[in-house]
């Protein structure tokens, strides 16, 4: 009966491409990560001490799991200059049925945090995470809509590749994009569900923005450092540093190989300028004017607002 309602569900190419994406409970997956998804918010043992990292695609991801990795890494180790950030922080819908990602879950030792990242929606987390009186705490990173619709499309150019001779129309993407036929989105319902949740939640859920992330950045890494309940003092800046785009693209594991977490997704694709307002160097007046009006729909009345300059 299962197979039989999976097969049932809505499904499209995502692009027009060979990679399918499906519907369920309104929000979009890559069909590649359908027996995962559903082993993890099946299977899924959340232990109170756990950090569940949380984003929609293109919104500061990478960092966040830098950022986090490095403020637990009492012992400063400087892990990430050998190992990717998905390699340490994996992406836990996508990866739950790999053996070194089992393996970690059930060898962690007591009393250490699991650290672990997930795109799902709010709404669409394990049961176990969601109905916990002390379930395990939620760090979610959000960008501001136009910046994220242009990372996606340079990062599914380069992944999906459906042109061989050139990108994805710009203007096709804004309006996949607003559509919400994307993976993981749509977009604004997967941001307002957590930030709702960190209204209601806020001592178990954290809400960042990555626009404050890069102005603010000693500030927002206290405020993350504070949440995750790093006990001892850190050197902030070079918790930064070590974190920062800048350096970690630089490095020889992020100029080759791939995600252990998704094999399909080289590791230099993952770093690209992640500059506040470089929409304005691809959307044309009308394409932001879309996106912008859809945003004061979709926000309105929530209290979230996004700066994009």
């Amino acid at each position: 009966m299962e197979n039989k309602q999976q097969q049932q569900l809505p499904t499209e190419l995502f692009w027009g491409s060979h990679h399918e994406i499906f519907q369920i409970e309104g929000f979009w997956y890559h069909a590649r990560h359908k027996e995962s998804i559903a082993a993890f918010r099946s299977e899924f043992e959340p232990r109170n001490d756990d950090i569940l990292l949380t984003s929609f695609i293109k919104t500061g991801t990478t960092w966040l799991k830098a950022l986090s990795y490095n403020i637990l890494d009492e012992e400063e180790n400087d892990v990430l200059a050998k190992k990717n950030p998905h390699d340490v922080v994996p992406t836990i819908e996508i990866a739950f049925l790999q053996d070194q990602v089992q393996h970690m879950l059930l060898n962690s030792p007591p009393g250490r945090s699991r650290l672990l990242h997930t795109h799902l929606p709010c709404s669409y987390l394990p049961e176990k995470v969601r109905s916990s009186p002390r379930g395990c705490k939620l760090v979610h990173v959000a960008r501001n809509p136009k910046d994220t619709l242009v990372s996606m499309w340079h990062f599914y150019n380069k992944n999906v590749k459906v042109y061989p001779d050139g990108p994805f129309p710009l203007e096709r993407a804004v309006e996949i994009f607003c559509n919400g036929a994307v993976p993981w989105g749509p977009f604004y319902e997967h941001v307002v569900e957590y930030w709702e949740e960190s209204r209601r939640r806020p001592e178990e859920v954290l809400f960042l923005k990555y626009e404050d992330l890069c102005r603010n950045p000693e500030e927002q890494l206290r405020k993350l450092a504070t949440f995750l309940g790093r006990k001892t003092d850190f050197d902030v800046e070079k918790v930064l540093w070590r974190s920062s785009l800048n350096r970690l693209k630089d490095l020889e594991v992020n100029k080759n190989g791939a995600r252990k977490d998704a094999p399909y997704i080289p590791n230099s694709i993952l770093f690209r300028t992640g500059t506040v307002g470089d929409w304005k160097n691809y959307l044309t007046s009308d394409m932001a004017r879309r996106v912008d009006s859809l945003t004061r729909i979709k926000l309105q009345g929530t209290g979230l607002s996004f700066d994009d300059e």
